[in-house]
């Protein structure tokens, strides 16, 4: 029977331990599947995949679960199908050493959240997976409370505190991890800044240059002016500038790529914000930072290899976006980027 591990066990690890701990992850896309049927998700089995992932060095899992998919209409109950599902995937998790993160994707938080309906109902979801899982695996499994939000930055802070304070009382052990608004970005986490409650772990999300990890997504309709584009930067290798892109603020990244797509200027914004978290007494991880697959495979690997080592640099624990999907890790359907070793080994 499994053994979960408690926060009252002798020896237990600090908060900066579980924090180091998470090391090299990736994140596993399937549960924030909004345009697929909630009765297909739930039945696909993720155990083959953790185990590779497991098998290849890395230390940590983010799961994105989009929960309104799995709530009775109407309501803000959980289908009891979700939680078994989440409890599975715990279960093979801890089995294999890997640390689980389960994120809160495609809420419906607003710049009037802070006064309505909504706050209520992604607390009372969050209180429904804390309940299954309190006095467990504090150490292994970390909640993040909501992904990307959208509003005003100080709308957001406060957003952030209330709903913290409606679900830490539940659980006084459990740690989340919140990050900043703009997506997670990680200006908007310096300009956020430290929460009131001393359990949580901050994050941002890295996507820098933004031209160069999102060119050609179809969802972003402006970064299908170009692709093409090397990295690290080479003039030679540069494509043309598009003509829809002129007068655009595609037309600015484009001008700016020459310095934003090097190495020197990831290690400058990993510096940023280490420097920033370290002088606020906040412990930050990075929970996605990828580029899609549209990039030649080149390209692909030498920026998986610059961001995570950078990170590394100021022992800021990745978790990559993500194992198998648009913004894949693999080179095939089987072998991850070899220039990933180097960092999943330094964790280890």
């Amino acid at each position: 029977m499994l053994q979960f591990t408690s926060c009252k066990k002798k020896g237990f690890p600090t908060l900066f331990e579980m924090r180091q701990n998470l090391g090299s992850g990736t994140n596993v896309s399937l549960l924030e599947h909004t345009w697929t049927l909630p009765e297909e998700l739930l039945n696909t089995d993720l155990t083959p995949k953790l185990n590779q992932i497991a098998q290849q060095g890395f230390k940590t899992v983010r799961l994105p679960v989009a929960f309104d998919l799995f709530v009775y209409p109407n309501s803000s109950t959980l289908q009891p199908q979700l939680l078994t599902k989440l409890k599975e995937i715990y279960y093979v998790c801890y089995n294999l050493k890997l640390h689980l993160i389960i994120t809160y994707h495609y809420g419906i938080f607003n710049d009037n959240s802070l006064y309505n309906s909504e706050i209520n109902h992604v607390s009372w979801i969050w209180k429904q997976v804390q309940q299954e899982f309190k006095g467990h695996g504090y150490d292994y499994l970390f909640f993040e409370l909501y992904n990307e939000p959208t509003m005003g930055a100080y709308r957001w802070k406060l957003t952030a505190e209330k709903l913290i304070s409606y679900i830490r009382g539940e659980d006084v052990n459990r740690v989340y991890i919140v990050g900043g608004s703009d997506y997670n970005g990680l200006n908007a986490l310096i300009e956020m800044g430290k929460l009131n409650d001393e359990k949580t772990i901050y994050c941002f999300h890295f996507y820098e240059p933004y031209i160069f990890t999102h060119q050609g997504a179809d969802w972003t309709k402006d970064k299908t002016y170009m692709t093409g584009f090397p990295y690290p930067y080479k003039r030679r290798k540069m494509p043309p500038m598009s003509k829809e892109a002129l007068g655009t603020s595609v037309e600015k990244d484009y001008n700016k790529y020459y310095y934003e797509g090097t190495r020197q200027y990831l290690n400058d914004r990993m510096n940023q914000i280490a420097s920033f978290c370290e002088k606020n007494n906040m412990l930050v991880i990075c929970t996605e930072a990828g580029v899609i697959d549209v990039a030649d495979k080149d390209s692909r690997a030498n920026y998986l290899k610059d961001i995570t080592l950078s990170a590394y640099q100021y022992k800021i624990p990745v978790i990559l976006w993500d194992y198998d999907q648009r913004f894949s890790i693999h080179t095939d359907s089987t072998k991850i980027f070899p220039s990933l070793n180097k960092w999943i080994k330094k964790w280890r």
